[in-house]
């Protein structure tokens, strides 16, 4: 846990909030006071004794406490004192095909068999979990938003059996909602790169040198190919996926509903009653480049990339049309 400021405050006052709250209450005003009053006591604290670098913490602390490896990377993430994230030990396949499947609108016209083939491993992002007939062996979430409001769907990645990749804003309201052991899925934290800057989970916030050799640029867009450093995000979860996905060690990588277009549109999972608000489309002129960059270095290593949408507005990929698969 880090050290706090000159500014301590006694820890006499934290161990009687915490005394309080074993006193026999009903469960309910517990969770109130833990859940919303605690935490902003805890937050009041944090805010006086921390430099402001590190005030994006304020949430997390004093629940959490991170182990980071020699190079800097998160190995392990302790959420009151229980082990929760293990990123020492990454999982492996024995597939060298992908499918990395996004939420656009064109996934209802896909042939069912798409998502149901042996020989590829099925990658979600956000609502992906609600094609039940897809087996997914990997899911990434770093939407606090999106944890939010449609924790329906998060749950259901959490029950499952595939490895969850996610930030440490959404594994923090994912605590607040459940309890760890009603997870049965491998949850391994990430941290964003978000105009040059990484908000280190439980560290300062700092500006990354994008000239680490494990960084691909291309004019200002980059690619990260050591995703326990950190992930370039541009405002969309499937390029930070994309990373993902290419750290796992697939040669060929299928790309399902990226559209990028018909913003006014409900994602397939949705109706025009419950759509959520998408800001996508204002960030087009940092989303297309940094896929192109994305594109010219996975070419540049033999990996495949067929975009399965073939109306999209990512024209960085080689389009396939679903039904030829």
């Amino acid at each position: 846990m880090d050290k706090l400021s000159n500014r301590q405050f006694p820890s006499s006052l934290i161990f009687s909030l915490r005394r309080y709250m074993n006193y026999k209450v009903p469960q309910s005003i517990q969770l109130l006071f833990s859940n919303f009053i605690l935490r902003n006591i805890y937050k009041l604290i944090y805010k006086h004794s921390h430099p402001k670098t590190y005030r994006h913490n304020r949430r997390y602390w004093p629940y959490y406490s991170v182990k980071r490896n020699k190079f800097g990377g998160i190995d392990q993430i302790y959420f009151r004192k229980k082990l929760v994230v293990d990123n020492s030990v990454m999982p492996t396949s024995a597939c060298k095909k992908s499918m990395l499947i996004a939420t656009g609108p064109s996934i209802q016209k896909y042939p069912a068999d798409v998502f149901q083939k042996q020989d590829i491993d099925y990658i979600g992002v956000n609502g992906s979990i609600s094609l039940d007939h897809v087996q997914f062996k990997y899911y990434v979430i770093i939407d606090h938003n999106f944890t939010q409001n449609r924790f329906d769907l998060v749950l259901k990645v959490l029950q499952s059996q595939c490895t969850f990749f996610t930030t440490p804003r959404c594994l923090d309201i994912i605590f607040r909602k459940i309890h760890p052991d009603q997870i049965k899925c491998q949850i391994k934290v990430i941290e964003t790169i978000t105009e040059g800057k990484v908000e280190r989970f439980l560290g300062p916030r700092i500006t990354i040198n994008p000239h680490q050799n494990y960084f691909y640029l291309e004019g200002n867009k980059g690619f990260s190919q050591h995703i326990h450093d950190a992930i370039f995000d541009y405002f969309t979860v499937p390029y930070v996926a994309l990373q993902i996905v290419y750290a796992l060690s697939y040669q060929e990588i299928y790309l399902a509903g990226l559209d990028m277009n018909n913003f006014n549109q409900p994602r397939f999972y949705e109706k025009s009653t419950n759509k959520q608000p998408t800001m996508l489309n204002q960030y087009l002129t940092e989303i297309f480049p940094a896929f192109d960059a994305a594109s010219h270095f996975l070419n540049k290593q033999n990996i495949k990339v067929y975009n399965l949408s073939l109306k999209s507005a990512i024209e960085s990929f080689e389009k396939l049309d679903p039904k030829l698969l």
